[in-house]
């Protein structure tokens, strides 16, 4: 039996993979291992592996011990991901290592494995991403052996990459199968859980660090949280992933954390947050979430910055500045421009069916991991 490793950090990409790992799990030709790291272990942002735990058995944990959100920190913190890397999978010892997206906690399980000849399958590669996140996707790109991007678009970006076609299957985008496959949190019960009024209009607020320039953190979530307070619209605001000037944004949501009509959240669990979405006025921030999952049910998104700049996207992303007075305008036409609203019920966004699960199962059950398959060589 294969043997494929998953390799996860981050809430938004466990939810993403989780109906893979439930495929995987499902095929008589796979065996599951899954480490769990990064932002899942730390208290401050929800401690999220009790989620992961309560779904999938955890084959190994690796503490990244960041202490800090500086450049320095998250930097020492992936170093020390990669030795650790090398001991779990050396103790696994997988035939296929499956990751998602451009964290560096990925990249530093893909160093390892490429030193360490284990296959590298990558879901979501060839995207546009903007901030620190877009080379580190393309350098993962570089050392994996399979690609499953979410595009077309993204497929030809990694082919001309100089990367061999044949190792190249558009699969649609992960986040979207846990939206089609219906692991969605009912409304009454999130209305009851997080005290929405079926009346009253609220917003998703989420917000990374753009770590190109995370020394400016605070004041960018400055900008955003002050025009999300002026609306005057319920809002809920959820903590930043584990990017270098996260506690910026944090200390801006919990200085405004009890202001009226306003709640703040470390962690909301997937099935939660893609129901919210289907609830919400708008979605507020720089989340890939507002771009991939929030079109699907016609939700408009206020994209704010540069952290998704360039990113494939449907209609109903707003792009605007670190600004208040924009954000704030933005944020009302989400809300009240019903013209608006209607047309994004007729979009169709580029990002698949939901069924990239079975696409990605049934290549990592059959593909031959073989020498061919290891060593790589770029096309010309």
């Amino acid at each position: 039996m294969r043997r494929v490793c998953v390799w996860n950090g981050k809430r938004g990409g466990f939810g993403a993979l989780a109906p893979t790992m439930d495929a995987i799990q499902q095929s008589p030709d796979l065996s599951l291992q899954l480490v769990v790291t990064d932002q899942h272990l730390y208290d401050r942002f929800g401690k999220t592996v009790t989620e992961v735990q309560a779904r999938f058995p955890v084959s190994a944990t690796i503490d990244m011990e960041q202490e800090g959100d500086s450049n320095r920190d998250r930097a020492g913190a992936i170093g020390r991901c990669l030795t650790k890397a090398a001991q779990v999978l050396g103790d696994l010892q997988p035939d296929i290592l499956l990751v998602i997206g451009d964290r560096g906690e990925v990249f530093a399980a893909c160093i390892a494995a490429h030193n360490m000849r284990v296959a590298i399958a990558h879901v979501q590669g060839g995207d546009i991403s903007g901030s620190l996140d877009e080379p580190v996707r393309h350098a993962i790109t570089k050392l994996a052996h399979i690609h499953f991007p979410s595009t077309q678009a993204s497929a030809d970006r990694i082919v001309a990459m100089g990367e061999e076609p044949w190792r190249v299957h558009v699969v649609g985008d992960t986040h979207i199968d846990q939206v089609f496959l219906g692991d969605i949190t009912p409304a009454d019960e999130l209305r009851a859980k997080y005290d929405l009024s079926e009346e009253a209009p609220f917003m998703l607020v989420l917000q990374h660090s753009d770590s190109t320039v995370s020394h400016r953190a605070a004041d960018q979530m400055a900008e955003t949280v002050a025009a999300v307070v002026a609306t005057g619209h319920r809002a809920m605001l959820v903590y930043p992933c584990s990017d270098q000037g996260f506690e910026g944004i944090i200390s801006e949501i919990e200085r405004v954390a009890d202001s009226p009509g306003l709640s703040v959240h470390r962690n909301i669990p997937a099935a939660d947050f893609i129901g919210l979405e289907k609830l919400a006025a708008c979605i507020v921030g720089n989340s890939s979430a507002a771009l991939i999952e929030a079109p699907y049910f016609g939700l408009p998104s206020v994209n704010i910055g540069e952290r998704q700049k360039g990113r494939e996207r449907a209609a109903n992303v707003m792009d605007v500045d670190y600004d208040r007075d924009a954000i704030r305008t933005a944020i009302e036409r989400c809300v009240s421009d019903e013209e608006f609203r209607q047309r994004l019920r007729d979009v169709q966004p580029p990002f698949g069916d939901g069924t990239a699960y079975r696409r990605i199962t049934d290549v990592l059950a059959t593909v031959v991991v073989d020498q061919n398959l290891l060593n790589k060589q770029m096309t010309y």
